[in-house]
């Protein structure tokens, strides 16, 4: 990614995104990457087709907000369901079971926001995985897979 840095700011354009694939049809691009803020947070833009979503998961060392972009999502948050559209903020708090699917019929946007960063690297290796290899692969970047993605339906 294409970004400038000075001592007051940090400026990533989005025409500047470099997308990589991830599950099947899906792709993000990381916004603003955690060694650029000390390690702060990470921010990741995610371009969701219908109907997709990861598997029922906790971050031990970390939170997780959502900002909803573009479409409408289900979340599962601590035994909790609902649904959320564009201009929805969810924060997740660390160990919290969580997991999300875009209700379609189209693509969907969200932006992850981690507190702290340190997991940008994760996201990029699932699309060169095998599904097989997934598990483990979360394990190694603080991501305990404990469910199934949920159903749009």
């Amino acid at each position: 990614m294409n970004i400038s840095q000075s001592k007051v700011a940090i400026v990533g354009q989005s025409e500047n995104l470099e997308w990589f694939d991830t599950v099947p049809g899906e792709q993000m691009a990381i916004r603003v990457h955690s060694k650029d803020v000390n390690g702060a947070f990470t921010i990741i833009e995610v371009n969701v087709p219908p109907f997709v979503g990861p598997p029922l998961h906790y971050h031990q060392d970390r939170e997780e907000i959502f900002e909803i972009l573009e479409g409408r999502f289900r979340f599962h948050v601590e035994g909790e369901e609902f649904e959320v559209g564009p201009g929805t903020s969810v924060v997740v708090p660390r160990n919290t079971v969580h997991g999300w699917v875009n209700l379609g019929p189209g693509r969907a946007r969200l932006l992850f926001t981690f507190v702290p960063g340190g997991i940008d690297e994760f996201f990029p290796q699932i699309g060169q995985t095998p599904p097989e290899g997934w598990a483990e692969l979360a394990c190694q970047h603080d991501t305990w897979i404990v469910g199934t993605p949920l159903s749009a339906q």
